[in-house]
C-alpha cells in the first residue's frame, strides 16, 4: 500500500497532524540550520579573506619597497663616476687604472648593504669584470654561472631594462639568492650600454616571506607573471609553473582552487604576485564548536517544539477522539450510546451535541421503521388474504358463465366471461410488469362490458404491429386511460359513439403509445396544468392518471411517463413514454 493510501485510508486526524508536524518542524530545523550556518560561514569567509588580502597587501608593498631599494642600489653604482669610465674604458691600461677605484666604490657600498653577497661589474668592449664579495670569485661561481643565470631572467618591472633571477646557480647551488642585473648606460650617451652591473643578494624578505605566518597554515608563493614560482618554503617547487597560473590576472583577486582559498595581490608595478593558498578546513577549523552549538540549539529548540505541538494536538484531539470512540461503539451496535459533555471546549460540546441528537434522532427513525415494517408486514398479510377473494370471485363467475350457457342467455355469458378474464388479469399472478398483448386484451374485455352496458357505442382501434405485443408495460396502465376517454372525453349517452384509438412507436430507444380519443377534448390551459403537475400527485390532475405516471416513473425513471395533448382533429390524445428493450 502506497504512503498517500494509508494516508487516506488508515491513518486518523490526530495522526495526520503528527506527521505534518514532525515534517514541518523538521524543515524549518534544518532550513533554520543550513541559513544561519551558511551566513556563519559566508561572514566567516569574508573575514578571514580580508584579512589575508590586507596581509598579502602589506607583504607586497614592503617587497616592493626592498625591490625599489636594490634597484636605487644599482643605479647608484651606474651613476658613479669611476664604474662609468671603468665601463667606457677602451684599453686595458684604462680599465686598469679605474679598477681599483671601482673596487674601492664596490667596498663602501657593502657597508651599506649588508645583505650583499657580491658586487660585479662587466666591461664588454674587453670581456673584463671587477668582482667584489665577501666569497671568493670561485666560491661564488660568478664566472661560470653569469652568463647562464642572466639568460633565466626575467625583465623586473613593466618598464624599464632592470632584470632579476632567484636561482641557486650561484654559490655551488648552496642557496637561493636574488641577482639583479642592470645595463650599464653611459651617462653621456643612454642609447649605448658599455657593461652589465650585478649585484646578488641574500634576500631578507625571501626568508621573512617563507617564515611568515598569517594566522593560518597557508602555503605562500612569489612567482612571476607567467606563474612560475620563483620563491616558495618548498625549495623543490621553486621553477616550477603552478596549475591555475591562467587565473591569476589584475593586480589582485581571489578565487578557490579545489579545498583551496586562493589569494593573490601583484607586487606594486613589478613583474611578481604574492600569492597565498589556505585550505578551506583551516579558515573554518576553529569555528567548528559555533556552529556545532548553533545546530544543537536548533534541534533541541525543535524537539521542545515539537514535544509541544504534540500535547497541544492531542488535547485538541480530544473532543474528536472521543466522537470517533463513541461511533466505534455505535458501529458495533451499541445504539445507546452518548457522549458526556464534562472537560470539553465549545467546540467540542458542538460536537458532542450534534452526537447525541443524531443518536436519539435514530433512535426515533429506528422505532419509525421498526412500525412501518410491521405496517408493511400487514399489509402484505391483507394482500395475500385479498388475492383470495378475486380467485374466488372470478372461479364464481366462471361457474355463472357456464350455467348462463347452458340456459342459452348468450350476453350473460358473454358479460361475465369479460368479467372474469378483467379479474384474471388484474390478479396476473402478482405480477406488476405484463406483456402489453395482456394489457390489450384486459382493455378489451373493458369494453365488452361497457359496449354491453351502452349498446355498442365505442369502437376500439387497434395500431399496434405484432412485434411489440411482447413489450412489457405497468399492469393497468391502458385501461385506466381508456376508461377516462371514454367519460371525460366522448361523454357516454345514448345514441353517441365514439372511437378509441391505442397505438404504438418507437422513437430514440423509447416505446411511445397513444390513447387517442374522438370526444370533446380539453382547453390548451387544462392540458398545460395536467402535463406540469402529473408528478405532483394534484387531486385536482385526477387520481388514475397521476397513479398511472407515478408507478412508471418509479420503475423506470422520470424521463418516462404520460404527456397529454390536443388531437388534429379533435379529442384528447395521451402518450405512455416507456423504455424500449435496451432499457428494460
Amino acid at each position: 500500500m502506497s504512503f498517500w493510501e494509508k494516508w487516506n485510508k488508515n491513518w486518523n486526524f490526530e495522526k495526520k497532524m503528527g506527521y505534518v508536524i514532525i515534517w514541518t518542524i523538521a524543515v524549518i530545523a534544518m532550513a533554520a540550520i543550513g541559513l544561519s550556518t551558511f551566513s556563519y560561514i559566508m561572514s566567516i569567509t569574508d573575514q578571514n579573506t580580508r584579512y589575508v588580502s590586507d596581509q598579502l597587501s602589506i607583504l607586497a608593498e614592503d617587497y616592493a619597497d626592498n625591490l625599489e631599494q636594490y634597484k636605487a642600489l644599482t643605479t647608484s653604482i651606474i651613476l658613479d663616476s669611476h664604474v662609468q669610465e671603468y665601463c667606457e674604458s677602451d684599453t686595458r691600461q684604462e680599465l686598469y687604472q679605474e679598477r681599483g677605484n671601482v673596487y674601492s666604490t664596490f667596498l663602501n657600498m657593502f657597508y651599506f648593504q649588508h645583505n650583499a653577497n657580491f658586487i660585479a661589474v662587466t666591461n664588454e668592449r674587453l670581456n673584463q669584470y671587477v668582482y667584489c664579495g665577501n666569497i671568493a670569485v670561485s666560491e661564488s661561481g660568478f664566472e661560470m654561472m653569469y652568463e647562464k643565470d642572466y639568460a633565466e631572467s626575467m625583465q623586473a618591472k613593466k618598464k624599464g631594462t632592470l632584470r632579476v633571477n632567484f636561482s641557486n646557480n650561484y654559490h655551488k647551488g648552496s642557496k637561493y639568492t636574488l641577482t639583479l642585473y642592470f645595463p650599464a648606460y653611459s651617462v653621456t650617451r643612454m642609447v649605448s650600454s658599455n657593461g652589465m652591473i650585478i649585484v646578488n643578494l641574500d634576500d631578507n624578505l625571501l626568508t621573512r616571506f617563507n617564515q611568515s605566518d598569517l594566522q593560518y597554515s597557508s602555503n605562500l608563493y612569489l612567482t612571476d607573471v607567467d606563474g612560475v614560482i620563483v620563491s616558495n618554503q618548498n625549495e623543490e617547487q621553486i621553477g616550477k609553473k603552478i596549475s591555475f597560473a591562467e587565473k591569476v590576472e589584475g593586480n589582485r583577486g581571489m578565487f578557490w582552487q579545489g579545498s583551496k582559498l586562493v589569494s593573490y595581490q601583484r607586487v606594486s608595478d613589478w613583474n611578481f604576485y604574492v600569492i597565498d593558498e589556505v585550505p578551506a578546513w583551516f579558515l573554518y577549523q576553529n569555528y567548528v564548536s559555533t556552529i556545532l552549538v548553533l545546530v544543537l540549539v536548533t534541534l533541541a529548540v525543535a524537539i521542545v517544539a515539537l514535544t509541544l505541538a504534540r500535547n497541544i494536538t492531542k488535547r485538541l484531539y480530544r473532543p474528536i477522539n472521543k466522537v470517533v470512540s463513541k461511533m466505534n461503539d455505535v458501529s458495533q451496535g451499541d445504539l445507546r450510546t452518548r457522549i458526556e459533555l464534562e472537560d470539553m471546549d465549545s467546540d467540542g460540546r458542538k460536537l458532542a451535541d450534534g452526537f447525541n441528537i443524531m443518536m436519539d434522532e435514530i433512535d426515533v427513525l429506528m422505532e419509525r421503521v421498526k412500525e412501518e415494517q410491521r405496517q408493511l408486514d400487514r399489509m402484505r398479510f391483507n394482500a395475500l388474504q385479498s388475492q383470495i377473494q378475486p380467485h374466488f370471485l372470478y372461479n364464481t363467475l366462471e361457474c355463472i358463465h357456464w350455467q348462463a350457457l347452458v340456459g342459452g342467455n348468450q350476453e350473460i355469458s358473454t358479460m361475465v366471461k369479460a368479467l372474469a378474464q378483467y379479474y384474471r388479469i388484474c390478479l396476473s399472478e402478482g405480477k406488476d410488469i405484463i406483456p402489453l398483448s395482456m394489457e390489450l386484451e384486459h382493455v378489451r374485455n373493458y369494453l365488452i362490458i361497457q359496449n354491453m352496458r351502452y349498446g355498442n357505442i365505442i369502437t376500439l382501434a387497434e395500431k399496434v404491429p405484432e412485434e411489440y405485443l411482447s413489450v412489457r408495460i405497468p399492469k393497468l396502465t391502458l385501461q385506466p386511460l381508456v376508461e377516462n376517454s371514454i367519460y371525460h372525453g366522448i361523454r357516454v349517452k345514448e345514441g353517441v359513439t365514439g372511437t378509441v384509438e391505442i397505438a404504438v412507436v418507437e422513437s430514440e430507444g423509447a416505446v411511445c403509445l397513444t390513447v387517442k380519443d374522438d370526444g370533446g377534448g380539453m382547453e390548451p390551459e387544462q392540458l398545460a396544468y395536467i402535463n406540469q403537475n402529473i408528478s405532483d400527485m394534484e387531486r385536482d390532475v385526477g387520481y388514475g392518471i397521476t397513479n398511472i405516471n407515478k408507478r412508471i416513473e418509479l420503475m423506470y425513471g422520470e424521463q418516462y411517463g404520460l404527456s397529454f395533448r390536443q388531437n388534429e382533429g379533435r379529442g384528447t390524445c395521451v402518450e405512455i413514454r416507456l423504455p424500449g428493450e435496451d432499457g428494460e
